[in-house]
């Protein structure tokens, strides 16, 4: 049976036993979506695209998009008729 070591910040020692499980806070670190993305050349259209909806995205000089939230990345790729079957 093997046997699990972690560091305590509280203790400031290793102490044996699986560490506790760190909550999320909910910052969604951004992404930039290549899946989503258009050829270099079109990456001027698409920003044109969002804010003619209203949206502020950043596009990549790539031409992909940088999701700031999951809801804006939901929302973002539904108004191109895009949906992302593996998303939450």
């Amino acid at each position: 049976m093997s046997k699990f070591f972690h560091y305590d910040k509280e203790l400031d020692t290793v102490v044996e036993g699986r560490a506790p499980v760190e909550r999320k806070t909910g910052d969604w670190p951004p992404i930039e979506c290549i899946a989503s993305g258009v050829a270099p050349q079109q990456a001027q259209e698409l920003r044109d695209f969002f804010s003619k909806h209203g949206e502020s995205v950043e596009v990549t000089s790539d031409g992909n998009p940088v999701y700031t939230s999951s809801s804006q990345r939901k929302r973002l790729l539904k108004l191109r008729g895009l949906h992302d079957r593996n998303s939450f």
